[in-house]
């Protein structure tokens, strides 16, 4: 049988490798020391993704909550401005049908010298 033999290789720095290093630690170490903020303990690193993931996901909820209230405040005051506009379309109108009745119009043009005929009106017929 054949035996398994370790050859004696010259064996150079190894690399440490860090088990369960987060990318998000890595840039935020660029900036702040994180061993020094926990106090020179470990620091459990493998929840902060996640967390971040959730606190990203908690901002962008309120965002939109905010966003539809002032969506909805808006809708309230331009829904109150059509109707403030409808309403005075229909009292102009209303004034304007009145002043346009023969009843309303007699008084006005009589300053002009013009009087309303008394005389029933009479048809004209032409005989070819």
């Amino acid at each position: 049988m054949a035996v398994n033999v370790i050859s004696d290789q010259k064996k150079g720095p190894q690399k440490k490798v860090k088990v369960g290093n987060s990318r998000v630690l890595g840039w935020l170490s660029q900036w702040f020391n994180i061993e020094r903020l926990t106090g020179e303990k470990q620091f459990p690193i493998k929840y902060i993704d996640g967390s971040l993931f959730l606190l990203v996901l908690g901002l962008i909820t309120v965002f939109f909550r905010i966003n539809a209230e002032r969506q909805m405040r808006q809708l309230r005051r331009a829904n109150e401005e059509v109707n403030n506009l409808r309403a005075g379309y229909t009292i102009l109108k209303a004034n304007y049908m009145k002043m346009g009745k023969q009843s309303e119009l007699a008084p006005k043009v009589e300053k002009f010298g013009l009087k309303e005929s008394r005389k029933t009106p009479q048809r004209i017929v032409v005989e070819e």
